[in-house]
This record gives structure tokens, sequence and C-alpha cells, in this order.
């Protein structure tokens, strides 16, 4: 059963568009901030730092959240728990906002990371309409 889960959500197109968004978050990340670690940035001082350390922080959080929606049974949780990966994405993107507004080089990334942003939107609600 739980290899079955995993096949299943190695395929769901919103997983992968999730890695991907997450993948390009740390790269956007380790460019704009001079390849610190996640530690580094978040006790940095620096508003670039914490924007770019919010935004990978995000980004992780994404997949998890739709592993859990979509390992869950109950119909009704289920729903909840993909209403709850809109939070997600609004705050990635406010950090790419965020990002963007500050002095940092590397803003077509940022603005490449948006419009990846507007499609796992997209995505998101579709698979939200699929779940009604």
């Amino acid at each position: 059963m739980k290899n079955y889960q995993e096949h299943r959500l190695s395929h769901l197109n919103l997983y992968k568009k999730s890695l991907e968004i997450f993948k390009l978050s740390r790269q956007i990340a380790s460019y704009v901030t001079n390849d610190k670690t996640i530690l580094s940035m978040c006790s940095s001082v620096k508003n670039y730092d914490l924007y770019a350390d919010s935004l990978v922080m995000n980004s992780l959080g994404l997949v998890p959240k739709i592993a859990e929606t979509e390992t869950q049974e109950n119909p009704v949780l289920k729903l909840k728990y993909a209403k709850s990966l809109h939070y997600f994405i609004d705050c990635l993107y406010e950090d790419c906002l965020n990002l963007e507004s500050s002095k940092i080089s590397g803003k077509d990334f940022v603005r490449m990371l948006r419009k990846e942003l507007i499609l796992l939107k997209r995505m998101y609600r579709s698979y939200v309409k699929s779940l009604l």
C-alpha cells in the first residue's frame, strides 16, 4: 500500500512542480546569499537573507503537505489539507515580492520563480476541484 502511494505521488503534477519550486528556491537563495547555509541565513540581520531563508523554508513545506494530503483517506480531511497548501503558495509569492523589492542581484531568477508559482497556483486550483 505504501509503495502504491509513493508511486501515485511521484506521478502527481502538483508534487513534481513543488519539487521543482523547492530546487529553484534553494538555488535562488544560494545565489542571493552567496551560498550561505539555512542556519546562517536565519541568523543574519540582512533582510534579503531572511527573505531567502523564508523562501526556502516555505518551499520545503509544500512537498510534505502534498504527501500528507494524498495519503489522507478521509475526504473532509483531505480537502482541509489541500486547502492549507494555499497558505504556503501565498507565502512563497510574498517572499518573492520581498526579495525583488530588496537590493539583490538576480531579480530575473526571482521573477522566474514567481511565474512558476503562478503555474503551481493554477495546478493547485484544479487539484482542489478534483477533490470536490
